[in-house]
């Protein structure tokens, strides 16, 4: 993408989208705040929203008591200036085999930051799993 993809110098908003998950997933908390926006909005619709990098650091926290029992990978996406759509597989280990979570998130980026992330899954495989 050009100068004028409204990025500013973060490029492109589907490489900011996926930097931010790495940096979460990962646990880097200096990476995740600093590719945060101080007023991001994330949301899991429709049971979670954290707000802020105070948001930021619960997200990571939730994150690391899943850490080696989920993994995420990008099947595709949609990059346009401002916006991309990531579309995922999280896969949980379980003691009884492998889950796929089918996932998409809709994530708005601005200056190189993200502004709103908002993801999109079924929850009832894991719901089943936990009996709920």
């Amino acid at each position: 993408m050009n100068g004028d993809d409204g990025e500013g110098s973060g490029g492109s908003a589907r490489r900011v989208a996926e930097a931010w998950l790495v940096a979460v997933s990962r646990g880097d908390e200096e990476a995740a705040l600093a590719l945060s926006s101080p007023s991001i909005v994330y949301t899991v619709e429709p049971v979670m929203r954290y707000e802020g990098h105070e948001g930021v650091r619960d997200i990571l926290e939730d994150f690391m008591r899943l850490s080696g029992f989920v993994t995420i990978t990008v099947l595709d996406w949609i990059d346009t200036p401002g916006v991309a759509a990531l579309r995922r597989v999280e896969k949980y280990t379980l003691p009884d085999g492998v889950l796929d979570v089918p996932s998409c998130s809709f994530v708005e980026v601005s200056d190189g930051l993200v502004t709103r992330w908002s993801d999109h899954k079924n929850m009832q495989p894991l719901d089943s799993v936990a009996g709920l």
